[in-house]
């Protein structure tokens, strides 16, 4: 019902600006229409100072905290855009904080449960480890992270630098690859 009303004032708009006499549509330029209207299909909202946090069967699993975003919705993509200081608090099984991040930026893809982390990216982990990386992919649903750029995890005995890094949120699995690293032998 909205999209005929939308069509008829834009009909209506392209009669009265043309002063020309307006009769029925041809094919063509019910297409044309179709096409000018289907990019007006997006949906965008703007949020500042952003304080977000996601429950399942009631009970905390993520805080997040940003200075503004921008939900981008249409046809091709659901994505919000998250612009820091980033950051995202993820809860375990009980409620209690387990993993902290920190980042410049975000993309969040509601869809399939995606954060995708951007500049400065730091994790503090339990145990004391601490990840940094200039870009980090979060798969939320399967509680996957992983980088191909160059990182740095520090724990209280050793660090180790790599490229490329696949495992858990909480750093407790990890797959590194090319690495290189000190570590404490006592």
């Amino acid at each position: 019902m909205a999209l005929f009303n939308i069509r008829s004032l834009f009909i209506l708009t392209a009669c009265t600006v043309l002063t020309i006499s307006c009769g029925e549509l041809s094919e063509y330029e019910n297409q044309q229409v179709d096409m000018a209207l289907s990019d007006s299909l997006l949906s965008t909202t703007e949020s500042w100072g952003v304080n977000m946090e996601i429950l399942e069967e009631e009970r905390l699993k993520l805080r997040l905290k940003g200075s503004y975003t921008a939900s981008i919705k249409n046809e091709a993509r659901n994505i919000t855009k998250i612009s820091g200081p980033v950051f995202i608090e993820i809860f375990d099984e009980n409620g209690e904080s387990e993993t902290v991040v920190h980042s410049d930026s975000a993309i969040y893809k509601p869809d399939d449960a995606t954060f995708e982390l951007f500049g400065n990216v730091e994790v503090l982990a339990p145990d004391n480890k601490r990840l940094n990386t200039e870009y980090l992919m979060w798969r939320r649903n399967e509680d996957m992270v992983s980088t191909p750029e160059a990182l740095t995890i520090v724990t209280s005995t050793d660090s180790i630098s790599a490229i490329g890094l696949e495992g858990d949120s909480n750093l407790r699995n990890y797959t590194l690859k090319e690495v290189s690293g000190e570590t404490v032998v006592n």
